[in-house]
């Protein structure tokens, strides 16, 4: 059973050194510096000989390399290169960066694009407007909290309220700031009222001094009687010139680029973010 944060202890049939070995991955991405060996025995909680043989094997495959003055452990572009590679053959960067920008063009703030997989949703573009001096830094927030994140109450609020609520407490109930809302009902509460609307707004709810608007990219697949999330288009704000009701007022044209994303969504990568029920 898994003892890695993030994995669920339910899970039996895995390999807990992918499971490691992934993890590292992940942390090293958030450590722009990279990390000490002692950083990352510490995260793994293993012992040293796994936690070196584990490394060795990530610099082997050239997904790791050691930074000879620092020591510290860091991420090679090879991970980008893979993501990259998975997000051009499915056509979805190309047919999407136009329609994201001229959202980012219309309202002057942040626009970012998630997909959706499985039980998991991820950031694969990001447009940053320079029509204001304010705005958002592009790396504020690299992690989509499930019941603070506009992009994660967006997805959640079109499946089945059951498996929202398993989801949020599989992933685990975090205060990210005052204003996050920490109890199931409330939640769950707040995911209905999303889902009457059609949009989520997360008003400083998963980082203070930012709001944002975030809405679902519904298509039907093939085989599927209802249509389904493949994905979120958010817009994000700082609160410091746009208050709750002027967000409010951008949530049309949020849902009208997640429309016309749902009108040119390649087909083929509906079927790979086929959600499982």
């Amino acid at each position: 059973m898994s003892k890695i944060p993030g994995i669920p202890d339910k899970q039996t049939d895995t390999i807990t050194g992918v499971e490691r070995a992934l993890f590292v991955i992940e942390q090293l991405a958030e450590a722009p510096d990279g990390l000490s060996f002692t950083e990352i025995l510490n995260i793994l909680e293993v012992n040293k000989s796994i936690a070196f043989k584990l490394l060795n094997t990530l610099i082997a495959t050239r997904y790791v390399f050691k930074d000879e003055k620092t020591g510290n452990y860091c991420l090679t572009y090879r991970i980008s290169n893979v993501g990259m590679k998975k997000m051009s053959r499915s056509r979805l960067l190309n047919q999407s960066q136009v329609i994201l920008r001229e959202l980012a063009d219309q309202t002057g703030e942040f626009i970012r694009l998630a997909v959706v997989e499985q039980d998991t949703i991820t950031w694969v573009m990001s447009i940053l407007t320079k029509k204001r001096y304010l705005q958002i830094d592009p790396n504020y927030s690299t992690e989509i909290g499930l019941h603070t994140h506009a992009a994660g109450k967006a997805w959640l609020a079109t499946i089945e309220p059951d498996r929202a609520r398993r989801l949020i407490l599989e992933r685990g109930i975090q205060r990210m700031t005052p204003h996050s809302l920490v109890d199931i009902k409330k939640i769950m509460a707040d995911l209905h009222v999303t889902a009457e609307r059609g949009y989520a707004i997360s008003y400083e709810e998963h980082g203070l001094g930012v709001g944002a608007i975030g809405a679902p990219i519904m298509v039907q697949q093939f085989g599927s009687e209802q249509p389904r999330c493949v994905g979120v288009v958010t817009l994000a704000a700082p609160v410091a010139h746009m208050d709750r009701a002027a967000l409010e007022t951008c949530a049309p044209q949020v849902v009208a680029t997640a429309e016309k994303l749902a009108s040119v969504w390649p087909y083929a990568h509906t079927e790979v973010f086929h959600e499982a029920v």
